[in-house]
């Protein structure tokens, strides 16, 4: 029982480790990204915003495949969905105000890239989780 538990509080680690690897790499290749227009600033403000909404996502999903009822999972889920679209909704009227005629559309384009990364992610540790929930 102990050990489910540990499981169960743990976070994903290959969300981490993303995190973690794109943003050493942004800091260390920036001159090059800066070459290609894209704002490293850009990239990394929302790399960090969507590791926060991706982690948050991830722990509802996760509430949502424990929880009994159907309408408790179905509320979960929605919350996480609803949490990842306006997280990123906001994030981008927010610098698209901020900016003005300065937006940096590879940014965007990148940190776009970054979400479905997370995603991918996000489902692929909720799937392996799901299996030793289950096989333990």
């Amino acid at each position: 029982m102990t050990n489910n538990k540990i499981t169960n509080n743990r976070l994903p680690l290959p969300l981490v480790l993303v995190f973690c690897a794109s943003t050493a790499l942004l800091l260390v290749f920036k001159k090059q990204l800066q070459a290609w227009g894209v704002d490293p600033q850009v990239v990394i403000a929302g790399n960090l915003l969507l590791f926060a909404v991706t982690l948050g996502s991830f722990l509802l999903y996760r509430r949502a495949m424990l929880h009994p009822t159907t309408m408790g999972f179905l509320r979960n889920t929605y919350s996480g969905l609803f949490l990842k679209l306006l997280a990123c909704i906001i994030a981008i009227f927010a610098y698209v105000l901020i900016a003005r005629e300065h937006v940096n559309k590879p940014g965007i384009f990148a940190c776009i890239f970054l979400y479905f990364l997370y995603a991918l992610l996000e489902m692929r540790s909720l799937m392996q989780w799901n299996k030793a929930r289950r096989n333990a």
